[in-house]
Formats: structure tokens, C-alpha cells, sequence
């Protein structure tokens, strides 16, 4: 059976999965198993709890970074305040810093939702998340409502963090955004030899906090020394992949966005960076898929 606490913690159990999740610390995921074994990173309890600690976050009703929190949308000036100090920008939205509300649950599904009035974002929205676990891996659907009156900027994303160990990836990367200075990329290149992660590559080989787009909707990562592999299929909504492997940690994410950084203020065509236009009522939506293989 499903179980919630008074610390908002969710679990759901197959035979071989077991998913936690934290409703009130953003919709995160407090944790991803296969037989007991780590496929999230889990989420240890400290004095200064944040997403940021956990096996992953959603990303709604944007990814990646605003510069300095500022776009003009159909001739509206949006100023958002920053979110993640002491740098100047916003980032990955509202919803990772709110707590979400379980709309449904079972042994092994669960809706969170999440639902913003207009602040600083002027636009009103609602988020879903609907969590399946099955007995070889984990489908996720995320959801973005626009119930504003006027059509909205939007993205969604995921924000997942995996267990480091002698993990090695292959992401189909085809381009990688890139900037003279800043944060805030805002060219497209082809990867250069140290960020090509289209043929398998050791994390700890790597040293990247780059968006790539990508050409297939297949990721793979894998741990040798557990006889484990993860196929990652995102829709093709999802055409950006973050991938991050700071050095010295005991993580690394790989996450499925479906815009490119700061998107909003692009120069670049929509059909290029992946943001798009949500009118009043209409809803933008995409699914990842885990699936967890014995090697």
C-alpha cells in the first residue's frame, strides 16, 4: 500500500520498485530503487532541506536560467525576482520551490499538483505530475495548464539526480548551447570532442552544465559494477537535455527540458529553442520513461 506521513513522504511499491516522493518540498522525489538498489540519488533529511538535496525536482513553467529574471512577452514587461542567490537569475520556475498537493494515489501511481496564482509571473497555472512505477522502471507524465487570461511563455522539464559511482553515459546529443561569457548560453556549436557524450562516456571523465539538443529520444546510463543499466526515453517535446557532472560529488544529473536556457529572450526561432506559446486552457505535456535493465 501506498503510504503518506506527516512529513508529506509518499511511497510507492512494486515487487522489484519502490519510489518516494515529497509533496511539500517542491514534488520532489525522495528516492528511486530497483531490488534496493539506488537509481535516484536518495534524499537525506537535514536542517536546510531543499530540492536541491533530493533524487530529482519538477521544472515548470520554465528550465534553466532568465537572465537577471527579465523578458518582454507580447509587449509585456516580466521582471521575476531571483531564486537562487546570490546569483542575478530565475531559475527552473515556481513550482520546485512550492508544496504540492496529492491529487491521487495508489500502491503504485500518484498525481501531485500544484496550482500558482500570478505573482511576479503574471500568468496563472496549473502543474501535474502523474508517477507510474512498474516493475522494471518508472513513467512520469508532466502536465502545464495555462489558466491565465492571455497566452503564456512555457516549458516544463525534469530534474533528476543519479548516483555517481563508475557510472557512464550515452545521451544523442547534437548541438550544444554555448556562450562568450556568462551563464546564459546563446549559440548553437557542435559539441566539442570533451562535451561529446553521443558514445558512451565515464561520468567521472566529464566535467559539464551544458543544454544540448538532442536527435533521438533515447539516454542510457549505467553502472558496471551493479550490473545495471537505465533507458531513458522522453518525448520528443522534450528536445533538450541538460547534463550536469559537477566534479567531486557523489551525483550527476542528466535531465530532459524542453527549451533551451533563457529561451524567453532568445533571438532564435521557437522551433529552434522549444519554447512555446500556451493560449488560456491549453495544456502542454510530455512523459519520461525509466526503464531498468540487468546487464
Amino acid at each position: 500500500m501506498a503510504d503518506s506521513t506527516a512529513l508529506s513522504r509518499l511511497i510507492l511499491e512494486t515487487k522489484a520498485m519502490k519510489l518516494t516522493l515529497l509533496p511539500d518540498l517542491g514534488g520532489s522525489v525522495g528516492g528511486l530503487s530497483y531490488k534496493t538498489q539506488d537509481i535516484l540519488r536518495p534524499f537525506a533529511r537535514t536542517a536546510d532541506e531543499s530540492p536541491l538535496q533530493t533524487g530529482g525536482f519538477p521544472l515548470f513553467p520554465f528550465s534553466g536560467r532568465i537572465s537577471e529574471g527579465r523578458f518582454v512577452w507580447n509587449g509585456h514587461a516580466v521582471s521575476l525576482a531571483p531564486n537562487f542567490l546570490p546569483e542575478p537569475h530565475a531559475i527552473h520556475g515556481q513550482a520546485w520551490h512550492a508544496a504540492w498537493q496529492v491529487a491521487e494515489h495508489g500502491s503504485d501511481h500518484a498525481r501531485l499538483v500544484f496550482d500558482y496564482r500570478p505573482g511576479d509571473w503574471p500568468w496563472a497555472y496549473r502543474a501535474e505530475q502523474y508517477f507510474t512505477l512498474r516493475d522494471d522502471g518508472l513513467d512520469l507524465t508532466l502536465r502545464l495548464t495555462n489558466h491565465g487570461e492571455d497566452s503564456m511563455p512555457a516549458g516544463l522539464g525534469w530534474h533528476p539526480y543519479f548516483p555517481r559511482m563508475d557510472a557512464r553515459v550515452t545521451v544523442p546529443v547534437d548541438r550544444v548551447w554555448t556562450s562568450d561569457e556568462g551563464m546564459i548560453p546563446n549559440r548553437l556549436d557542435v559539441p566539442a570532442a570533451g562535451a561529446d557524450v553521443s558514445e558512451w562516456r565515464v561520468v567521472d571523465e566529464l566535467d559539464l552544465d551544458n543544454a544540448f539538443t538532442v536527435s533521438d529520444r533515447l539516454s542510457c546510463i549505467e553502472w558496471p559494477s551493479r550490473n545495471l543499466r537505465v533507458e531513458m526515453v522522453s518525448d520528443a517535446v522534450l528536445g533538450h537535455m541538460v547534463i550536469y557532472t559537477p566534479k567531486g560529488q557523489d551525483f550527476f544529473c542528466v535531465e530532459p527540458v524542453s527549451h533551451a536556457p533563457d529561451a524567453v529572450n532568445s533571438q532564435h526561432p521557437a522551433e529552434l529553442t522549444g519554447l512555446h506559446s500556451l493560449a488560456p486552457g491549453e495544456t502542454l505535456s510530455a512523459r519520461i520513461s525509466l526503464t531498468i535493465r540487468e546487464a
